[in-house]
């Protein structure tokens, strides 16, 4: 059974007194968010030996911006290789790119447009960020502005 079908299993014919999304997750699975994702948490690690973050860490490091592109679709443009070169020129690192192009696609309704993945790899060289890990900071620095944000309500 998926995920969608336990959780309308779960739901079906109760109605959700929750104002917020905070609620809501609570009075369905019976814990907060924050409960939920650290019981994810323990048991990736307890399978993998290893947090997501590491585990994140990992994959960027062992990847290419070239297979990273290539991997969801099995194909590849010129446009996109011209892209990751691109990027490469501005002095960004390829497992920067790759937390780049991540970002972008997780974050833009509207896919991964090259002028602002350029746009973004121009802000990240100025901001210096030359690790992976100082770019998942940098990412986890923006959600959290974003999210904070007047008038956000998650």
């Amino acid at each position: 059974m998926t995920k969608k079908k336990k959780t309308l299993k779960k739901t079906k014919g109760k109605i959700i007194q929750g104002k917020t999304t905070e609620d809501r997750f609570k009075e369905i699975h019976g814990m907060t968010i924050q409960e939920w994702n650290a019981k994810q948490e323990e048991e990736f690690k307890a399978k993998t030996g290893m947090t997501y973050d590491e585990w994140y860490v990992n994959q960027v490091k062992t990847t290419t911006p070239i297979e990273f592109i290539k991997e969801p679709k099995g194909t590849i443009t010129e446009e996109d290789v011209k892209l990751i070169k691109d990027l490469q020129e501005l002095g960004l690192k390829d497992e920067v790119i790759i937390v780049l192009l991540h970002y972008v696609i997780v974050v833009s309704r509207i896919g991964m447009v090259h002028s602002l993945v350029k746009e973004l790899g121009k802000s990240w060289h100025e901001n210096n960020l030359t690790t992976v890990e100082e770019a998942f900071v940098f990412v986890r620095d923006e959600q959290k502005k974003y999210k904070e944000s007047p008038g956000k309500n998650y």
